[in-house]
Parts: C-alpha cells; structure tokens; sequence
C-alpha cells in the first residue's frame, strides 16, 4: 500500500476509536484495528507526526493519538497503480517455468540419446572384437 492509503487508513482508525471509546485511542489500539504491526504503526506515526497530520500524546507507557490536520494527506503524492498485477505476475512465473521444463525435456532426450549411441558404440565395439577373435 503506498503511502498517501496508509495516511487516509490510519486517521480513519484514529477516528473511529475516538468515536467509539470517546478518547484519544493509543497507537497499541490502531494497530490492532489495522491489524499492523507494532513496529509498523511506530514508523507510521513518526511520519504522519512529522508532517502534522497526526497528534501524539506521549507517556512512558504510551501514545495517546489525535488527528492534526488530515488536510496535509493531500499533499503526499499518490502513488500510480501498479503495473503488474497477481495475474500477470503468475502468467509470467508459468511462462518462465515452461521454458525451464523445455529445457530440462531437451537435456533429458540429449542425455537419453547419449545413452543411447554410447550403448550402440559398445555394442559395434563387442561385435568387432567378437568378429577378430572367431576369425
């Protein structure tokens, strides 16, 4: 998700809490709604801090949040949709694994073949010491 999402999603949890516990929700509490992790909503916060869209309340146990100016959201660029989606990812792994099978099918009959001509060789090689020692 880039980051102009992550932004719009984490004020909107902010938002929700505040709305249903009627305080300042910690950062414990919006990661879990998000369901992030603890780490992730850290560096969340510290960016979305830095850029004042959200407010913290820091005590040695924990963070209380608020929203700042969700305004500022708009200014973080956008990120353009991606250009290769699942389906295309996947079509081109089967494609790479088919030439992978290709080529390990053309080692396969070449080592087959070997086999093959290296028995074949044996077998004039008996035959024409065979032939030496009845003549």
């Amino acid at each position: 998700m880039d980051a102009y999402n992550e932004a719009h999603l984490f004020t909107a949890a902010v938002r929700v809490l505040t709305h249903t516990t009627r305080q300042a929700p910690s950062l414990e509490d919006v990661c879990t709604l998000l369901e992030i992790s603890l780490e992730s909503g850290h560096a969340l916060y510290r960016s979305l801090r830095k850029q004042a869209i959200i407010e913290g309340i820091e005590d040695p146990f924990s963070i209380r949040l608020s929203i700042g100016d969700h305004r500022r959201i708009e200014d973080i660029p956008k990120q353009e949709a991606q250009k290769q989606t699942l389906a295309d990812e996947l079509r081109n792994f089967k494609n790479k694994k088919s030439d992978i099978d290709e080529k390990f099918a053309a080692l396969q009959r070449s080592s087959e073949k070997k086999k093959l001509d290296l028995a074949a060789d044996i077998e004039a090689r008996f035959k024409q010491e065979l032939k030496k020692r009845t003549s």
